[in-house]
C-alpha cells in the first residue's frame, strides 16, 4: 500500500510514491521517469502515455496533447481561441459553453471533455505506480498556482473519473518548496530564511517567495505569467522558420497540420540543443509537398528573436518581491525548476533580477512529484512523517454578497494571500430563504475570459420557523479548503429558549463566606435570617438522623431549601442549503463519465487480449517454420513438411491481410489449427530427448529396490521375506515392461509416433515407488521389555525390618497415643474456629 504524488504536466507527467523506505520516483515501461501526457484514440482501443506518443506523427487528429491548457475554461476564452489554432485535433463548443474534443474512436466520431482526457493521463500514472502490485490509496495532484475555481474543480473531477482519491491540490511551487525544505537540517528556529522558487514550465512562468524556519515553511507571495513558457519560445522559432520556408518555396506550412506539427517538434528539439551549444542545424524531411527543409540557428539569433517574450519574465519577479515585502538582500537563494529552465537566457534574467546566481540543487522535472508525495504522506494516516508545517496562501481575494432589507451588502471574507485552509462564520437574522453570492474581489488577478462570480448559495428556510415577527438566527460557515476552493461548509440555526429549573438555594454558601463577619441584624433582614435558620436546621438534621433521633420529613426540608430559577439554553438545528452556478460537473454527469471510462478500459483490456492471441499465432508460425528445417528435420516426413510449410505460409499471409483485424476467438481457433499439425512433430522431438532420461531413472529405481530387498542387512532384517520377494517381483516386472516397450520403440522410425512415452515411463516409476517404499521403509518393532526379578534382601535390611516389627509390637501403645493426639488436634481446628467466626 502506498500513497502517490502526481505532477500532471502539459507535456510530460511524473509520479512519485511514498513508501516505508522513503520517496521513489517511478519509471514507466521504457525505464523513463517522465511519461508523455498524451492520449491517443484508435480504431480498436485507447492508448496512453508511452503507447500513445508514437501516434503524434501518425494520427495527429486523434492524438490529444496539451489538454491542461483547456481544462476548466469556456470555449470563448481568449486563451482557448489562441491555442486551438495550434492544435491538430478538432475542438468545438459544448452545450454548456465548455469545450469538446472530437476524435475518431472505434470507427466513429466521438466527443470527450478535457476532464475525460486528463483522467486518462492520471489513470496512466496510477497504472505505473501499481505495476508492482501495491495499490495507490490516496494521492496529491499538483496544479499551477494561478488555477482559478473552475480549473481546480475540473482537476478534481478528472481525478474522480480516473478512480483516485485526491487528498489535496497542491500548488507547483509549494510542492517544490516542501521537497526542498523538509530535508534541511540547518534551518533557523526564529529568523526565517527566504528562498525564491522559479518554475519555468512548458506553458507558464511561476515565482514564489517562501520563508523557512525549523519545522515550517510559509509562502509569502505567488506571482506568474500564464502564457510565458517553453511553448512560447518554441513558437518564436516556429514562426521564424515558417516564414523562411514560405520565402524559399512559396508554401505556407500553417495550412498543413502534419507539417506544422513536425516543424514544431523540430523547433522544440532545436531549442534544447541551443541550450548546450551556440549553433545547431534544423532538418525536417518531407515537411510539405515532399520538400525537405534545412536551416540553422545560433543561440545569439534565437535570444534576439525571443527578446520580447523573455522580457515578460521581469514582471512576475518584481511582483513576487513586492507582495512578499522582502528586499533582494533578504532573499537567501534562488531555486530554478521546470523543463524550460535550461534556456541560458532565462538564467541570465533571473541572475539580473535577484543579483545572485540561481541554484540547480533540485531535480528540475521530478521535484514537484516528490513534494506532492511528501504532502500526501503527511495527510494520510498510513504514514508517519517528520513534523513539518506547510502554510500556503491563496493568491485571490473572495467576497460574499447578499441583500439585507432590500439593500445590497458585500463583505470580503478572504483577503488576497490569506492562508490555506481558512474558515469564516457569518451570522444572519432571517425569516425565510436568502441567497449568498461568492465572487472574486476586484483586486484579484483573475485573467480575461473567466467569470468573477464563483457561485451562489441558497440558504434556508430555517429548520424551525420563528414565531410572529421574530427572525431566526442563522450561522453560515464559509471555508477555503486545502484544494483552494471556496464554498459554504455548513449552516445552523441557533435557537435560545428559557426554561425553569429547581435548584438549591444559594444562601448557605453566602453564610459560609461571612463566617468571620459579625452576625447580621435579625430585624434588618428577616428573610435572610429565616433562610439562615432553615439552613442551620437542615445542617443539623443529618447528624440527628444518624443518631436515630426523630427528624423532620425530607420532602418538607427540600421544599424549603430549593427554589425555581429561569435559565437559557441554546439549540442548534441544521439548515439546508443549495449551491447554484458553482463550477464542476454534476453528480449525474460525473457518474456517466466514470461509467464511460470503465467501458473504455474494458475495451482496451479486450483488445490487449486479442493482440496477445494474434501475437501467439504469429510467434507459433515463425517458431515452427524455423524448427522444421533444423531441430525437427529428423522427425517429419517430406509430405508432412510440405503440408505444414504450406499451412504456415497461408497463415502468415492471412495475418497480414484478412486476419489483420479479427476477434480473439478467430485467433484462438487459428492457433489450434496450427497446433494440430505441428504438435505431433514437436511431440516426437520432445519424446526423443526425454525418453532416455526417463528410461535411466526407471532402471535406477528398479535396481535400487531389488538391491535393497535382496540384501540381508540388519536394517531390513525385520521385514518378512515374502514382502521382500514381492518388491523384487514388482521391480523385475517394471524392468521387463520397459524392455518390451523398448523393443517396440526401436522397431519404429523417428518420423513415426512413439509407442514408449516418457510420461508412461515416469508413471511406471511412480507406481513402483508407491508399492516398494512403504515395505522397505517399514520401521522395526521396539525391543520387548525385560521382566523385573525380585532380588534377595540384604542382611542389614532384614535386621532393619525386624527392628521395625519389634518396635511396632512393643511401641504400639505409644503409636496409638500419638495417632490419637494427632486426630484430636485435627478435630480441634473447627471447634476453635467457630467462636472466631461468630
Amino acid at each position: 500500500m502506498s500513497v502517490a504524488g502526481i505532477d500532471v504536466g502539459d507535456q510530460k507527467s511524473c509520479i512519485a510514491v511514498a513508501r516505508k523506505r522513503g520517496i521513489d520516483v517511478l519509471m514507466n515501461k521504457e525505464s523513463k521517469r517522465e511519461t508523455p501526457s498524451v492520449v491517443a484514440f484508435g480504431q480498436k482501443a485507447r492508448s496512453l502515455g508511452t503507447d500513445a506518443a508514437g501516434s503524434l506523427s501518425i494520427s495527429p487528429k486523434n492524438t490529444i496533447f496539451g489538454v491542461k491548457r483547456l481544462l476548466g475554461k469556456k470555449f470563448s476564452n481568449p486563451d482557448v481561441q489562441r491555442d486551438i489554432k495550434q492544435l491538430p485535433y478538432k475542438v468545438t463548443e459544448g452545450p454548456d459553453g465548455g469545450i469538446l474534443i472530437h476524435v475518431n474512436y472505434l470507427g466513429e466520431q466521438q466527443a470527450f471533455t478535457p476532464e475525460q482526457i486528463l483522467a486518462g493521463i492520471i489513470k496512466d500514472m496510477k497504472d505505473i505506480a501499481e505495476v508492482d502490485g501495491s495499490p495507490v490509496t490516496d494521492c496529491v495532484l499538483s496544479v499551477p498556482t494561478y488555477f482559478v475555481e473552475s480549473e481546480r474543480y475540473a482537476m478534481l473531477n478528472a481525478a474522480r473519473i480516473a478512480g483516485v482519491n485526491c487528498l489535496r491540490l497542491l500548488n507547483d511551487t509549494t510542492a517544490t518548496a516542501l521537497a526542498y525544505g523538509i530535508y534541511k537540517t540547518d534551518l533557523p528556529e526564529t529568523d526565517p530564511v527566504n528562498v525564491a522558487f522559479v518554475d519555468v514550465g512548458h506553458n507558464a512562468f511561476q515565482v514564489s517567495i517562501v520563508a523557512f524556519k525549523k519545522g515550517q515553511l510559509r509562502v509569502l507571495a505567488h506571482a506568474w505569467d500564464r502564457n510565458l513558457g517553453g511553448r512560447d519560445l518554441d513558437n518564436v522559432l516556429f514562426e521564424h522558420f515558417a516564414q523562411e520556408f514560405q520565402e524559399k518555396y512559396k508554401l505556407d506550412v500553417h495550412t498543413n497540420l502534419r507539417g506544422s506539427f513536425r516543424l514544431r517538434m523540430a523547433c522544440e528539439k532545436l531549442k534544447k540543443t541551443l541550450s548546450s551549444i551556440p549553433e545547431a542545424p534544423l532538418n525536417v524531411e518531407c515537411l510539405m509537398n515532399d520538400i525537405d527543409f534545412r536551416s540553422t540557428m545560433t543561440r545569439e539569433k534565437f535570444e534576439e528573436l525571443a527578446a520580447p517574450v523573455l522580457a515578460r519574465a521581469h514582471a512576475p519577479l518584481k511582483q513576487a518581491l513586492k507582495e512578499a515585502g522582502v528586499s533582494l538582500e533578504e532573499v537567501a537563494s534562488v531555486e530554478v525548476t521546470g523543463g524550460s529552465s535550461r534556456v541560458p537566457a532565462i538564467i541570465g534574467i533571473l541572475k539580473d533580477a535577484f543579483q545572485k546566481e540561481p541554484s540547480r540543487t533540485l531535480n528540475a522535472t521530478e521535484v514537484i512529484s516528490r513534494g506532492c508525495a511528501l504532502n500526501c504522506a503527511m495527510l494520510s494516516p498510513i504514514f508517519r512523517v517528520r513534523d513539518f508545517e506547510v502554510v500556503d496562501i491563496f493568491p485571490f481575494g473572495i467576497a460574499f454578497d447578499w441583500d439585507k432589507d432590500g439593500e445590497h451588502t458585500s463583505t470580503v471574507l478572504f483577503e488576497r494571500n490569506c492562508p490555506i485552509p481558512s474558515a469564516k462564520v457569518l451570522t444572519f437574522h432571517r425569516k425565510g430563504t436568502f441567497t449568498l453570492t461568492a465572487r472574486y474581489t476586484d483586486d484579484s488577478p483573475v485573467p480575461e475570459g473567466f467569470d468573477h462570480t464563483i457561485g451562489t448559495f441558497e440558504v434556508g428556510p430555517p429548520a424551525k420557523a420563528p414565531e410572529g415577527d421574530a427572525k431566526a438566527k442563522v450561522k453560515v460557515r464559509v471555508g477555503l479548503n486545502l484544494h483552494g476552493i471556496v464554498g459554504v461548509q455548513s449552516v445552523q440555526q441557533i435557537e435560545e429558549e428559557e426554561y425553569e429549573e429547581t435548584v438549591p438555594k444559594q444562601a448557605a454558601p453566602a453564610k459560609a463566606e461571612k463566617k468571620d463577619e459579625p452576625m447580621p441584624d435579625v430585624s434588618a433582614a428577616p428573610a435572610e435570617n429565616g433562610t439562615a435558620d432553615a439552613e442551620h436546621s437542615a445542617a443539623h438534621a443529618a447528624p440527628a438522623a444518624e443518631a436515630g433521633d426523630a427528624a423532620m420529613p425530607m420532602d418538607t426540608e427540600s421544599k424549603e431549601a430549593t427554589e425555581v430559577v429561569k435559565k437559557k439554553r441554546t439549540k442548534k438545528h441544521a439548515v439546508s442549503y443549495r449551491a447554484q452556478g458553482v463550477a464542476g460537473l454534476s453528480d449525474r454527469a460525473l457518474q456517466d463519465f466514470i461509467e464511460q471510462e470503465g467501458n473504455i478500459e474494458l475495451q482496451k483490456k479486450r483488445q490487449d487480449e486479442t493482440n496477445e492471441r494474434k501475437n501467439a499465432v504469429e510467434a507459433y508460425v515463425y517458431m515452427l517454420r524455423n524448427q522444421l528445417s533444423d531441430a525437427l528435420s529428423g522427425f517429419v516426413t517430406e509430405q508432412e513438411q510440405s503440408s505444414i510449410s504450406s499451412k504456415l505460409t497461408d497463415t502468415e499471409d492471412w495475418l497480414y491481410d484478412e486476419g489483420e483485424d479479427e476477434s480473439k476467438t478467430v485467433y484462438v481457433n487459428k492457433l489450434k489449427e496450427l497446433e494440430a499439425l505441428g504438435e505431433p512433430v514437436l511431440a516426437r522431438a520432445r519424446e526423443a530427448g526425454a525418453r532416455p532420461r526417463a528410461t535411466a531413472a526407471l532402471m535406477t529405481t528398479a535396481n535400487r529396490m531389488i538391491q535393497i530387498a535382496s540384501a540381508n542387512d540388519a536394517k531390513h532384517a525385520h521385514i518378512p521375506q515374502e514382502d521382500k520377494e514381492k518388491v523384487v517381483a514388482e521391480a523385475n516386472g517394471a524392468l521387463q515392461w520397459l524392455e518390451e516397450k523398448q523393443k517396440l520403440q526401436s522397431s519404429l522410425r523417428p518420423t513415426d509416433d512413439p509407442v514408449l512415452l516418457s510420461s508412461d515411463i515416469a508413471k511406471k516409476e511412480s507406481t513402483l515407488q508407491r508399492f516398494a517404499e512403504p515395505i522397505l521403509n517399514k520401521p522395526a518393532p521396539p525391543p520387548p521389555k525385560a521382566e523385573k526379578k525380585e532380588m534377595p534382601k540384604e542382611p542389614e535390611a532384614m535386621e532393619t525390618d525386624a527392628a521395625a516389627a519389634a518396635n511396632a509390637s512393643t511401641g504400639g501403645a505409644d503409636a496409638s497415643a500419638e495417632a490419637t493426639a494427632q486426630a484430636g488436634a485435627a478435630e480441634a481446628v473447627p471447634e476453635v474456629s467457630e467462636p472466631m467466626a461468630e
